[in-house]
C-alpha cells in the first residue's frame, strides 16, 4: 500500500462505515469515538421482503459512497485492482448518547459539549451546547488527561439500563444531570472492499495468507481489559512488521500461527505515578513492544497493556509495563 493511499483510507472506512449504517438502520457514532463497534453489520431479520429491502438499500448506499471516494482521490493514486480494505469489528453494545464533545481541546475545565442531538439521550438530560462536563458518574473529567476518551469509557463500560450522571458547569453555576441512555447490540462485522493485497496478512514474517490451508484468526486492541487484573488499553503498532491497517480499526484477519505484534500502550495517566511528559519522553521505538503471539484458527485473541505495579515509577525504558495477550475467543474467520 503507498503511503499516500495509507493516508486516506480512513476517510474511505468512515464514510463507508456512514454507509453501512444508513442501510441497515444500525447507529453511527465518530465524534471523539472510535469506529470500530460503530457500524452495525446487516444482521437482517424477519420476513424476507425486509431483508431484500435492505440488501438494495445497502447496495445503493454502497455504490454512492464508492463512486464519491474514487472520484476524490480518498484511496490515492493505487488502481482498482489494488485496492483492498478489511475492516472487522467485535460484537459488542453500544450507547447512544447524542453527544459531540470537543476531543482536541485542551483546556482542563472538563469537556466541552459542541453540539447535542435532537431528541437523543443527552437532550433529555437537559445537557446543551456549550455546557462543559466536569465529571461523569463521579470520575473526574476536569484536570485530567484524556478527559474526552474517559468520557467514552464510562459511556461504553455503562451496565445496560444503569443511569448516567454529569457534573455540568453553566453560566457559572455547577449542576447535575442525569438519564439513562439507549443501548443498540451490534453483531460482529467483517466487510472487504476491492481485490487488493491484504494490509495485513502475516506478511513480513514468513506467514501465510488468511486463505492458506492453516485457516485464519485476529487479533485486537478493543479495550475490554479489566483494570482490576492491572490490564490497560494497549494500540497495536504493525503485525510482522507490516502497519495492521486503516486508523480506527480495532481487529485484524491474520493467518492462524505465530505474528510479531508491535504495541504501545495507552494507559490512562491516573493510574500512573509521573505525568504524560516523561511518557512521551520516550523516542522512536522506546515507546514499542513487541510481543510474539500465537493465533489460532477462528479465534480472536485479545491484546492489552499490564501495568507493572512493583515498578510504575520506572517510567525510562517502559519497565512499568508490558504487552500481553489477555484473553481468546471464539470467532469465525472468513
Amino acid at each position: 500500500m503507498s503511503r499516500q493511499m495509507h493516508n486516506t483510507v480512513p476517510r474511505a472506512v468512515r464514510s463507508l462505515a456512514l454507509a453501512l449504517a444508513l442501510a441497515t438502520g444500525g447507529a453511527y457514532a465518530d465524534s471523539a469515538t472510535p469506529l470500530a463497534g460503530s457500524v452495525a453489520a446487516a444482521a437482517l431479520r424477519g420476513e424476507a421482503g425486509a431483508s431484500a429491502g435492505a440488501e438494495q438499500r445497502l447496495r445503493a448506499e454502497l455504490r454512492a459512497v464508492m463512486t464519491e471516494l474514487v472520484e476524490s482521490g480518498a484511496f490515492g493514486a493505487a488502481p482498482p485492482h489494488e485496492i483492498r480494505l478489511d475492516i472487522d469489528a467485535p460484537a459488542q453494545r453500544v450507547s447512544n448518547l447524542g453527544l459531540l464533545v470537543d476531543s482536541a481541546r485542551d483546556d482542563r475545565d472538563g469537556v466541552h459539549v459542541l453540539a447535542i442531538t435532537p431528541g437523543g439521550a443527552a437532550e433529555k438530560m437537559g445537557l446543551r451546547s456549550g455546557d462543559v462536563l466536569v465529571a461523569v458518574n463521579g470520575t473526574a473529567l476536569a484536570n485530567t488527561d484524556g478527559a474526552a476518551a474517559a468520557l467514552r469509557r464510562s459511556v461504553d463500560q455503562l451496565p445496560d439500563g444503569a443511569q448516567l450522571a454529569f457534573d455540568v458547569q453553566r453560566d457559572g453555576r455547577r449542576q447535575t444531570l442525569a438519564g439513562t441512555p439507549s443501548s443498540v447490540y451490534l453483531p460482529a462485522m467483517h466487510l472487504t472492499v476491492g481485490d487488493g493485497a491484504q494490509v495485513a496478512a502475516g506478511g513480513g514474517g514468513g506467514g501465510t495468507t488468511p486463505a492458506s490451508t492453516g485457516g485464519c484468526g485476529r487479533v485486537s486492541d478493543f479495550d475490554v481489559a479489566p483494570r482490576g487484573d492491572h490490564l490497560h488499553a494497549a494500540k497495536i503498532i504493525s503485525i510482522d512488521g507490516v502497519s495492521p491497517g486503516p486508523t480506527g480499526t480495532r481487529a485484524y484477519r491474520v493467518s492462524a500461527g505465530r505474528h510479531a505484534i508491535k504495541v504501545t500502550e495507552q494507559i490512562e495517566g491516573r493510574y500512573l505515578s509521573f505525568n504524560d511528559r516523561a511518557r512521551n519522553s520516550a523516542i522512536g521505538n522506546d515507546r514499542y513492544k513487541t510481543l510474539d503471539v500465537d493465533v489460532p484458527p477462528d479465534t480472536t485473541v485479545l491484546i492489552a497493556a499490564r501495568l507493572n505495579e512493583d515498578k510504575r515509577n520506572e517510567w525510562k525504558d517502559g519497565a512499568y509495563w508490558d504487552p500481553v495477550a489477555w484473553k481468546q475467543t471464539t470467532e469465525s474467520c472468513r
